[in-house]
């Protein structure tokens, strides 16, 4: 900000001297100054040259701010702001311009950071270049360490400025971006929700307490409050937009603009190309609708100053679009005689080409102008003779020694460099020594022309394309996934951006072997596509494609180092969770499919020091008990036929497995008489009971399911301990001090879903009326088996997990299916309480009971990211829904109201709030800026 004393400095000389000496030459204004401006600050004006109009404008306005620098250095802040006001109306350039930074400053410093961004944009419009740096400063900081911008502020003003952020701006701007593909289209308690989420996911909890004090309209309590929470999968998107109904399998930047706009075309396995702007992620024009089949690649070029873009697929041809008019250029071009799987452009001789491959192993270029062949097919002379093995799978161009080239990958992990005016290999080929290409992408390193393979083992490497050599170590993913890659042009060096089918897209230096930054784009879908580009100011720019057929673009920071401080976690879905006391401590064990298994601290987060021998295989499944006085955790692996047993104290075993004869699904604990219990089932159908205290089998195996065992928990039943086991389409009861089944198994009804659209809504309504409501009297209802619609039974639905409850001092069993219905029964008369509950838009994997003001409460988390509360007693949902960024994978309820997630790969702890609390003090963000 100008000080106000300079100001008033240059004010003195434009009110003092009339006019300027004479012979005094006139100043000289930097190259990048708006010419709109009457006068520059600080230099004298001949007021007489000036239209009288302007000259007694320019004194007024220029009076006023002075005036109101007076004002406000005199503590009359009613006055300065009063002055301010009238001055940001005048047509005076670059004195409104001052006077809207000064005013920002001012209702900034009041609280009030939305209409001081305002203001600031628009001085940032203004013509003086002083100026605009000045408010590029604050617009780069303040906002973004205000809970109330964040949340009440319109998403495309955040979104626009996130660019700009710097200094303690970063890590709000990083908590705004974080999950802006759930809170963009969202109201301001979900966003307020998530950014407070994320804002502790950087650990930052003097951001999150800020965020969480912004009241909203009307709040719904009780709800649940973000305590603490992994951050393991950090790093937001710019944008990410939907668009392809099914998967995006190719993207590629368009190097001229489109209708005065920088675009992004894409192809998709729905056979459709489609443009994006690139700044805003806004769909530009309908679906190019040509192809019969998938898009396998896309490519795009400037032919005679237009834009064009080049798509192949599965229909074997290939197409070229003029992207003004989203029309074909002439008929598909014919040539190929199976799947086209490459594309891109190159100049040949002075003319525009694209260059294709497939699965025919042949390589052809074609004259983008007439659409006609260049030359003949290049194809190796030594390929296999089944096509299958020698296929091509990838294919980039650049010039090597001043020749256009084509490099191509094939199936064995070979990669080949085809000469594209001679139509012969140029250089030796590549052999990578890895699984088959997945992806390609071409750079310089120290002036050697490089290329990036990403290979389907799950590995990146870099080679020297002259001498066939490797380029520094390979980068090798956590799991054998394909391996999507795109040179990045950082101007430090090479980057290649890296991703796989896990969404998280690495920017890695492939020569010191260092990761840059790292974006999670994929919360619903795996990595199918990356590309790249720079924006007009020179700043990198990453595409990602998903198969859940969304377009996202991430700006990697590279040079700006770390954001937060950010609590390490599990490096793949967290797929179960449970709690347990260790030396009078709190503590939450965590589970994912990475293998890891993770404590910590219930109250704090912070992460015991304790660590598993972990076996790298998934983990599916955990339970916690006590045993001679000592907690035990127990995990189930996919592929073991064992439950292993772990002290959680040491990290070691805590006993032998309890072997199986198949693999084992489920497990939980119990007490029976004093003694720890296991129930297990396994794949083969049958129930185990264990004694955990003599780590042998009380009872079983017990057969009488049908199929694996999907799901176990445990209730007491009249007195008696028992558990509920199930099948993909059956429920058990079983007496655990005897081992015997209880009754007829209770089979998985095929009912209309409670909740979704209000047609679906309605439709329950009439299905579930008086008549058929539970008698108060008896418990009784005439809700049954015999009253579903036949056609409605063997819908596929398969139970995901199980979770018991007491109701009315009546036992109740609740199953999640992976339909997203969660089933309740009484489990005393086998009969269900109501019609399932729409419990997620997909699978439900994540359930678990608890009490809301003394009330049991079922609570569901599934694939769509929400967790929902349900009032036991009504079936009615309680208080708002929980929205997360990630799928929710595991769920687990703890003292004091606290309610564990696993959601993504991240692990959170929750706080039931159950009417508003007084806010916590919080540092106003618009006086911490301005003092800074």
């Amino acid at each position: 900000m100008t000080d106000p004393r300079e100001h008033r400095g240059w004010i003195g000389r434009l009110l003092g001297g009339r006019r300027a000496r004479a012979g005094q030459e006139a100043p000289v204004r930097p190259v990048d100054e708006d010419r709109r401006a009457w006068a520059r600050p600080g230099e004298l004006v001949d007021l007489s040259s000036l239209p009288p109009r302007v000259a007694e404008g320019l004194v007024e306005v220029a009076a006023a701010i002075d005036a109101a620098d007076r004002a406000r250095f005199d503590g009359d802040r009613a006055e300065a702001h009063r002055l301010l006001r009238g001055a940001v109306t005048t047509e005076i350039e670059p004195y409104r311009q001052l006077a809207e930074e000064r005013l920002g400053v001012m209702v900034s410093e009041d609280g009030d950071v939305r209409e001081a961004v305002e203001l600031w944009l628009r001085a940032a419009r203004g013509p003086d270049p002083e100026l605009r740096r000045s408010v590029a400063v604050y617009l780069g900081s303040i906002p973004f360490a205000d809970g109330a911008f964040l949340v009440n502020a319109d998403p495309a003003t955040v979104l626009a400025l996130l660019p700009e952020a710097w200094g303690f701006g970063r890590v709000g701007a990083a908590v705004y971006e974080a999950s802006s593909h759930r809170h963009r289209e969202a109201g301001p308690a979900v966003r307020r929700q998530l950014l407070a989420l994320d804002a502790l996911r950087y650990r930052d909890g003097k951001l999150a307490a800020r965020i969480e004090a912004v009241p909203v309209a009307d709040e719904r309590f009780p709800r649940r409050r973000a305590e603490w929470a992994s951050g393991a999968q950090l790093g937001g998107c710019r944008w990410s937009v939907a668009g392809h109904r099914d998967g995006v399998s190719a993207l590629a930047a368009v190097p001229v603009p489109v209708d005065g706009r920088e675009v992004v075309v894409t192809g998709g396995d729905d056979g459709t190309v489609r443009l994006w702007d690139l700044a805003t992620g806004e769909a530009v024009g309908e679906p190019m609708a040509d192809h019969v089949g998938q898009v396998r690649a896309v490519a795009a070029a400037e032919l005679d100053g237009r834009a064009v873009a080049v798509s192949v697929g599965t229909d074997e041809v290939v197409r070229v679009w003029d992207l003004t008019t989203r029309r074909l250029l002439y008929p598909p071009l014919a040539g190929h005689f199976d799947w086209v799987t490459g594309v891109d452009t190159a100049v040949v001789r002075g003319r525009p080409v694209a260059v294709t491959c497939g699965d025919d192993l042949s390589v052809r270029v074609w004259d983008l102008a007439t659409g006609q062949p260049v030359g003949k097919p290049m194809r190796d002379p030594a390929a296999p003779a089944d096509r299958r093995t020698g296929r091509p799978t990838a294919l980039v161009t650049t010039v090597v020694l001043r020749r256009p080239v084509a490099v191509v990958g094939d199936f064995q992990g070979v990669v080949r460099v085809w000469d594209l005016v001679k139509g012969r290999e140029f250089l030796p080929p590549v052999r990578t020594g890895g699984g088959a290409v997945q992806a390609l992408a071409v750079m310089d390193v120290d002036g050697r022309p490089a290329v990036a393979v990403g290979a389907w083992d799950g590995a990146t490497s870099l080679w020297d394309l002259a001498r066939a050599r490797p380029v520094g170590e390979r980068l090798v993913a956590a799991h054998e996934w394909p391996q999507e890659v795109a040179a990045v042009a950082t101007g430090a060096g090479a980057a290649v951006a890296v991703s796989d089918d896990s969404g998280m897209v690495r920017l890695w230096d492939p020569v010191g072997g260092r990761q840059f930054a790292q974006a999670f784009a994929g919360p619903h879908g795996r990595t199918r596509a990356l590309a790249s580009t720079v924006t007009p100011d020179g700043r990198p720019v990453v595409l990602v494609g998903t198969d859940d057929g969304r377009v996202h673009r991430w700006d990697p920071a590279v040079d700006s180092g770390s954001v937060g401080d950010p609590r390490p976690g599990h490096g793949d879905e967290v797929t179960a969770a449970a709690t347990v006391e260790l030396d009078g401590r709190a503590l939450v064990v965590s589970t994912a499919l990475d293998g890891s298994v993770r404590l910590w601290d219930l109250a704090t987060g912070a992460e015991a020091d304790t660590p598993f021998a972990e076996s790298g295989e998934p983990v599916e499944a955990v339970a916690t008990a006590v045993v001679g006085g000592r907690p035990v955790v127990l995990t189930v692996e996919p592929y073991d036929k064992a439950v292993r047993r772990w002290d959680p104290a040491t990290g070691e075993s805590a006993g032998s497995p309890l072997a199986h004869d198949d693999t084992v699904g489920a497990v939980a604990t119990t007490v029976l008489d004093g003694r720890p219990l296991a129930v297990t089932g396994s794949a083969d159908g049958l129930v185990r009971v264990w004694d955990l205290t003599a780590g042998e089998v009380l009872h079983g195996p017990l057969a009488g399911h049908e199929s694996e065992v999907t799901a176990v928990a445990t209730a007491v039943l009249d007195g008696r301990p028992v558990a509920v086991t199930a099948d993909e389409v059956k429920l058990r009861v079983w007496e655990l001090a005897t081992g015997a089944a209880l009754g007829e198994p209770i089979d998985l009804p095929g009912a209309s879903p409670r909740g979704g659209d209000e047609a679906e809504d309605e439709d329950d309504e009439a299905d579930w009326d008086e008549a058929s409501a539970p008698d108060e009297a008896d418990g009784e209802e005439d809700w049954d088996d015999e009253d579903e619609d036949e056609d409605d039974e063997g819908d596929g639905s398969v139970v995901e997990a199980l979770a018991t409850a007491v109701v009315d001092g009546r036992p109740v069993v609740a199953a999640a299916c992976d339909d997203g219905l969660v089933h309740v029964w009484d489990l005393a008369t086998r009969t269900l309480l109501g019609p399932p509950l729409r419990a997620s838009d997909d699978d439900t994997p994540a359930l678990t009971t608890a009490r809301v003001a003394g009330r049991p409460v079922l609570v569901t988390g599934g694939d769509d990211g929400t967790v929902r509360t349900w009032d036991l007693t009504t079936l009615a949902p309680v208080g708002p829904d929980l929205v997360l960024p990630l799928p929710v994978g595991a769920l687990a309820t703890a003292a004091a109201d606290r309610l564990v997630v696993g959601f993504g790969w991240e692990v959170g702890v929750f706080r039931l709030v159950e009417s508003a609390e007084p806010a916590e003090p919080a540092e106003s963000a618009g006086s911490a800026g301005a003092a800074g």
